[in-house]
């Protein structure tokens, strides 16, 4: 008679703590990311949960195991999109707010993650329980916060508050992503161009003189900067600031 084979070799245990979660992780992030390429090319009101199950090659049962709605991703999509662009604390915070938009500018032109955000809130497709405008109001808080460090330091001309220069930057930013997008397509080949453009115009204004010289906004900034990608998943869709 042939010998059998192992016990162990036909009935493996399953999965179970550190292996459970990591797998679990990387079902949430496939799905997280199907749903975000299908809403920036569909938008929210066509985007199907069939069709992100298709995108994502999951289970219906693994989809609801980690989302109860397709409202439910649309929230994680909307609350990502800050924790996404954090890049490391800076001595200056005229060029860690440089470097954020730097980065967020990179993120739109290759994360679908990062475009969802902008599709959610530009088709109005959204229904009215959802809080498209989060992100929005993210960006302002961050910045605020950065421009009063900014200021705390005497970086930041005392004709301006931290309110209302952090209202420029990200109103700013918002017109020259939109711009790009309208002219050059979803991945806004031209926005690291339109974003050094926007620094050069801003930051005389913005920032005390002896600073100007110190910070970089070259077009190819985000190449140089102390940043990791963190890939969408349950733990970076962090707390907003």
């Amino acid at each position: 008679m042939p010998d059998l084979p192992p016990r162990e070799a036909t009935n493996a245990p399953a999965p179970t703590g550190r292996a459970q979660q990591e797998r679990s992780a990387v079902t949430h992030s496939k799905i997280l990311r199907a749903a975000a390429e299908i809403i920036d090319e569909n938008g929210f009101a066509a985007a199907t949960l069939s069709m992100i199950l298709e995108r994502a090659e999951v289970t219906k049962g693994s989809l609801y195991y980690h989302f109860r709605s397709k409202e439910q991703i649309a929230e994680e999509l909307l609350a990502i999109q800050v924790p996404m662009s954090r890049v490391k604390p800076q001595s200056s915070k005229f060029q860690e707010t440089i470097d954020i938009s730097f980065i967020y500018a990179h993120l739109l032109q290759e994360e679908p993650v990062a475009r969802a955000a902008i599709r959610l809130s530009i088709d109005g497709g959204a229904p009215p329980e959802l809080d498209v405008y989060g992100p929005t109001r993210d960006w302002i808080a961050l910045a605020t916060h950065l421009m009063t460090e900014a200021g705390a330091a005497g970086h930041l001309l005392p004709h301006w508050t931290p309110e209302s220069a952090a209202s420029i930057i990200q109103s700013t930013f918002v017109g020259a992503q939109l711009t790009s997008m309208q002219i050059t397509g979803p991945k806004r080949s031209d926005l690291p161009q339109r974003i050094t453009n926007m620094w050069k115009s801003l930051l005389p204004g913005l920032a005390a003189p002896g600073l100007l010289l110190g910070l970089d906004f070259e077009e190819d900034r985000w190449h140089r900067i102390p940043w990791e990608k963190d890939e969408p998943h349950a733990s970076s869709a962090m707390h907003r600031p």
